[in-house]
């Protein structure tokens, strides 16, 4: 579950309610690669409740007269986070899919871990891209413009995120993985 991993990965910042969450995620522009609304946001927090991963431990009153409960990631959160986040960079699929959400953690992430990852992930993308570039190289003259250029898009986004990858790994490798600067400039205005 997608919310899951983003839910677990923020409550690492600190103790948080579900619209703090919410704008939290806004705030790392997440609706760039993938959909994580409001309401589902309510619904996954519960879920985590049921199963001990997060913890209510306050209520505040809102302007409007209501309250909003404040949860804290629990113990087990930690671990099922860093269970999620490994599993996202071993999955199978596009790198906007399965990659882009944990590079929002990677400073919590076991670099040992994903920098297998990412080497596994290189290999595999070095393959694709020597496949795509041959066929492109075999059908060139034979195929309209449009399939062309489809292809030359294909090879050039297989590079794209080939070089990606490396340099995710360099940093990974060269232990140059670091959190915000200023954890504090990511609170809210008071």
């Amino acid at each position: 579950m997608k919310a899951e991993l983003y839910i677990l990965g923020v409550l690492h910042r600190g103790d948080f309610h579900p619209y703090e969450i919410k704008r939290r995620l806004t705030q790392a522009m997440i609706e760039c690669f993938t959909d994580v609304d409001t309401g589902t946001l309510y619904y996954a927090v519960k879920q985590l409740v049921a199963k001990g991963l997060v913890l209510a431990i306050a209520q505040e009153r809102v302007a409007r007269g209501g309250m909003r409960t404040v949860y804290r990631i629990t113990p087990a959160g930690r671990q099922r986070f860093q269970e999620l986040l490994h599993a996202q960079f071993t999955a199978a699929g596009d790198l906007k899919t399965t990659l882009y959400g944990p590079m929002l953690f990677l400073h919590l992430a076991d670099h040992k871990l994903v920098a297998e990852a990412l080497r596994s992930r290189i290999k595999g993308q070095d393959a694709r891209l020597a496949e795509i570039t041959e066929l492109r190289r075999q059908w060139a003259e034979l195929l309209p413009t449009g399939s062309r250029y489809l292809m030359e898009h294909m090879e050039e986004q297989s590079r794209l995120d080939l070089r990606w990858l490396c340099a995710v790994l360099a940093d990974v490798e060269g232990g140059r993985i670091l959190d915000t600067p200023d954890p504090a400039r990511l609170s809210p205005e008071k």
